[in-house]
């Protein structure tokens, strides 16, 4: 809509003294008369046609640099796109190329697998990480996800992946030690292209559309397999209504996270009051009314050690939810302190320090996923403007055990093709 008349009101309107809001507000609304009942004459002007390549001479560092330059790519080097690439990655699904996925915000891009395909190629990916991919682009393009919220938010959110089934084994992604960190080019390349993705296809651009504050170094990538070999209860995708044997991803926009560090308790009281003081002293309420503080689903990390002292005590997942729910509420006087406010008909009991407001909507908000290796370090993942985590089947191709024999990582040796290399 290139003649939409567009008013700005200028940043911020929150924190400031309510005669500046008034005046913000009365500029505006002589822009919004002015611009309504006066003629403005179309300067739109017929669009050229989009070119779908473009022919680059030069070094795959010219390449890097010359996306670089045109901010296509997140700061990183970039493999180049080729043609020939982008037809290799697109063996990792049945899908048509241009079949098309949904509407991606905030610029209302469309995507089809093969965008999906280039900005995979662009990260580094293998061809066996399109079904992941894809999937999880499904799932972001969910209305519940809210897309539009996290891409645009000045909230330093992204979307987070959670792996669950087999393909965990066949691609190699990271669910053991450092699940959340660097190292393994599954997860990273994963969550690299789905960034790529919600930037080039979404036009997410920082300081543009992606209002982002801060940011954080999980906006690079987010991603990471449940550790369900050494998860004491049920697999998280099988509490989502998906059978063992079958593979999925699981995305939510999410914050940082926050570590659960317990090297001292040995009951399920012990270990959960801790992670239970993490999350209930956080204060990032940023809203006014805060009834309950988190209304959207969030995630405790468990790790395996921590998991199996909580559940070796007879405790269930349910059970560890309630525990959570009752010990994660915040005296009413504290909130009231950091300037929030709640309504009397919110509060949920008193205790020594007065009336106490939930941190969370019910129980079933706290999704407890299992990972990491040994040591006693949890976490806490807040999310931002998704109201649920979303759960998708992992769709793979016909040609699947073909494609593992080609592309899996044991397979590619590296080649030096002769070159003198520092390591």
């Amino acid at each position: 809509m290139a003649d939409l008349p567009i008013i700005v009101v200028t940043h911020p309107l929150g924190g400031i003294p309510e005669r500046e809001v008034k005046n913000k507000a009365a500029s505006a609304i002589e822009d919004i008369i002015d611009k309504a009942t006066r003629f403005h004459q179309s300067t739109a002007t017929k669009k050229k046609e989009k070119q779908d390549s473009l022919k680059i001479e030069g070094t795959a560092v010219d390449v890097a640099s010359l996306y670089y330059s045109n901010g296509w790519t997140d700061g990183l080097p970039i493999f180049p796109p080729t043609r020939e690439a982008v037809q290799e990655m697109l063996q990792g699904t049945d899908l048509a190329p241009d079949h098309v996925l949904g509407i991606m915000p905030p610029k209302s891009g469309i995507v089809t697998v093969q965008k999906i395909a280039v900005n995979a190629v662009m990260a580094g990916c293998r061809p066996i990480y399109m079904p992941v991919l894809i999937a999880a682009v499904k799932g972001m393009l969910d209305k519940e996800f809210d897309l539009s919220g996290v891409q645009t938010s000045t909230g330093a959110h992204s979307p987070l992946l959670i792996i669950n089934g087999p393909i965990r084994q066949q691609i190699r992604v990271n669910y053991r030690s450092g699940a959340l960190g660097p190292g393994w080019q599954a997860n990273v390349t994963i969550g690299r292209a789905i960034r790529l993705t919600l930037n080039n296809v979404g036009g997410a651009k920082v300081g543009i559309t992606n209002m982002t504050t801060l940011g954080m170094a999980e906006n690079l990538f987010y991603c990471f397999g449940e550790n369900e070999e050494e998860n004491p209860w049920t697999p998280f995708h099988v509490e989502q209504g998906f059978d063992k044997e079958e593979s999925t991803v699981s995305v939510v926009g999410a914050y940082s996270p926050e570590h659960v560090s317990d090297h001292v308790g040995i009951s399920p009281e012990d270990i959960l009051t801790v992670a239970a003081d993490t999350i209930a002293t956080l204060t990032r309420f940023h809203l006014l009314s805060v009834a309950p503080i988190i209304g959207h689903d969030s995630v405790l990390i468990l790790c395996p050690e921590h998991a199996n002292a909580v559940a070796n005590a007879g405790w269930t997942k349910e059970d560890a939810r309630q525990f959570l729910f009752e010990k994660c509420k915040v005296p009413y006087e504290t909130l009231h302190r950091l300037g929030r406010q709640a309504e009397p008909r919110h509060f949920a009991g008193s205790s020594s320090e007065g009336p106490m407001v939930p941190t969370f909507a019910s129980p079933a908000k706290i999704k407890i996923v299992v990972a990491g290796g040994a040591g006693k370090h949890s976490a806490y993942i807040n999310t931002g403007s998704s109201k649920r985590i979303i759960t998708e089947k992992i769709v793979l191709p016909g040609n699947w055990n073909e494609l593992l024999d080609r592309y899996r990582e044991a397979n590619h040796a590296l080649d030096l093709c002769g070159a003198e290399c520092a390591i």
